[in-house]
């Protein structure tokens, strides 16, 4: 049991971390599973990167801003519980309003938390992804080379990892 899975609300159980919830003037709109969610906050405000957490908070919808709500007093500082009742007052009656997609801002927190040496969080969250999550999460382009090859301990298919135009070592495989 992962440290994060008491915290999951009942009602949302094992969905996936990044579900199509349908179309939308060709916009998806991408919801995230709040045990993974709740993870990647609480590592950022360990490392008080409360800009890169209000980031993430602002691409969530005002449903996963409430679920948030129910484990905020039991998981979070006092400053995130302050910019999550922030970010839940501006987002007002926007329910049905396309948010940012949460898989690039994961990605971006990824690529900081690895830069800066911190593999341990990185971990911490890969740990809470389900095999479609760390696939969708492999396929993005601007992913760190070194959170990639975490991936592969969380179930990425070496097949899925893409090339990169700028790796020499796939050139001279071609």
């Amino acid at each position: 049991m992962n440290r994060t899975s008491s915290l999951r609300n009942a009602s949302q159980g094992q969905a996936g971390f990044f579900s199509d919830e349908g179309q939308n003037k060709g916009l998806r709109r991408i919801t995230v599973n709040q045990g993974a969610l709740v993870e990647t906050l609480i590592q950022l405000s360990n490392f008080r990167h409360y800009a890169m957490a209000e980031s993430l908070l602002t691409g969530c919808t005002r449903e996963q801003l409430q679920a948030l709500f129910d484990v905020a007093e039991r998981a979070f500082s006092r400053r995130l519980i302050y910019s999550l009742e922030k970010q839940f007052k501006k987002t007002g009656d926007s329910a049905n309003k396309i948010k940012g997609v949460l898989l690039a801002e994961l990605m971006k927190i990824l690529n900081a938390w690895c830069k800066e040496g911190h593999r341990s969080a990185v971990r911490s969250v890969l740990m809470e992804l389900h095999a479609g999550e760390v696939v969708a999460l492999g396929r993005m382009p601007d992913l760190d080379r070194e959170v990639q090859s975490m991936l592969h301990e969380y179930g990425l298919p070496y097949a899925v990892s893409p090339c990169r135009a700028d790796d020499s070592f796939c050139e001279e495989l071609s």
